[in-house]
């Protein structure tokens, strides 16, 4: 489907667009707030600046797609597959990634405020100075992630696996990283306070212990 198409049937009160091929696609600054683009083809769109609030992207391919300053607020991506994407400064805040493939996915300086990321796959990943206050990474896979200088005020990371992760002057105040793999990962200069570790496996190996009084 080309762009001309596809802005032509959403002016006329289509939103429905399951599994379309968009491929490439060039929709830059586009205002496409409950789009239906479930199961769509959009490898390698560019998507940079677009307005995809509310949303369905629901197990769509975007790998390698840019989404640089997109407003993804309130978005479905659960299991979208955004391999290598790029998502500088987007706003994915409270959007349901759940299960989403974000391996080596650019989500630096990015507003991810109450995002749920759960089961999540986010190897390599770029999140330096993200927002994440208050997302949810319960189970996912940050391992050897980019997180230098993130907010993760409150963030819930239990059983995450944080192997290698970047966390130097990362801010988890407050957070949940029960049980949590942070083995060779950088705390350096990191805000821990009032974070809980309960059974988490530490930088040098060894599991977290409560201290008694």
């Amino acid at each position: 489907m080309k762009k001309e198409e596809l802005l032509r049937r959403y002016l006329l009160g289509e939103r429905d667009f399951t599994q379309a091929n968009l491929s490439q696609i060039i929709l830059t600054q586009a205002d496409l707030p409950e789009i239906n683009l479930s199961q769509a083809i959009l490898t390698q769109a560019n998507l940079e600046d677009i307005n995809l609030s509310q949303a369905l992207l629901t197990e769509a391919n975007l790998s390698q797609a840019l989404l640089n300053e997109a407003n993804l607020t309130q978005a479905s991506l659960e299991k979208a597959i955004l391999y290598k994407a790029s998502m500088h400064l987007t706003n994915l805040s409270q959007a349901v990634l759940t299960e989403a493939d974000l391996r080596e996915v650019n989500l630096s300086e990015a507003l991810l405020y109450q995002a749920s990321l759960g089961k999540a796959q986010l190897q390599r990943a770029n999140l330096s100075q993200a927002i994440l206050q208050r997302a949810f990474l319960r189970e996912a896979n940050l391992s050897y992630a980019v997180l230098s200088q993130a907010n993760l005020q409150q963030v819930n990371l239990s059983n995450t696996d944080l192997t290698g992760a970047d966390l130097s002057e990362v801010n988890l105040e407050r957070a949940f990283l029960i049980e949590a793999n942070l083995c060779s990962a950088n705390l350096q200069g990191a805000n821990l306070n009032q974070a809980i570790f309960t059974g988490a496996i530490m930088p040098d190996g060894n599991l977290y212990q409560v201290e008694e009084d």
